[in-house]
């Protein structure tokens, strides 16, 4: 019975360590599409729901919505947020036209980290 426990301990750890290891190019196709459905708050606090990420310009997005694509400057984004997508909580934010992306994730103790990348 004690291997089954150190086995759990192993998984736990190999899976932290791979969620802080993660490196994001959201000029690749492959990674928007791994984001998943998500949201767009404007920085009027509209909101643009089930949307996914298709392409990030200079300084503008191109999203989909019900099969239409769309565009946004990024100046007029407060933030986009991708709930569940296969790196955890992610959110996109646009300092100065550039993005800088959030992760939140899980280790063992279940404590919330929150981790920057830009």
């Amino acid at each position: 019975m004690r291997y089954p426990g150190m086995l759990l301990i192993f998984l736990l750890i190999r899976l932290t360590g791979m969620a802080q290891n993660i490196s994001m190019d959201l000029n690749n196709k492959e990674v928007l599409k791994h984001l998943g459905i998500g949201r767009i708050i404007e920085t009027d606090k509209t909101m643009i729901r089930n949307i996914t990420l298709h392409e990030l310009k200079e300084s503008w997005i191109i999203y989909k919505k019900d099969g239409s694509l769309h565009d946004l400057l990024m100046e007029k984004i407060s933030l986009i947020e991708f709930p569940e997508s296969m790196w955890g909580s992610v959110t996109i934010e646009f300092p100065e036209n550039m993005p800088k992306i959030s992760l939140m994730y899980y280790e063992p103790e279940l404590k919330i980290k929150r981790s920057e990348k830009e």
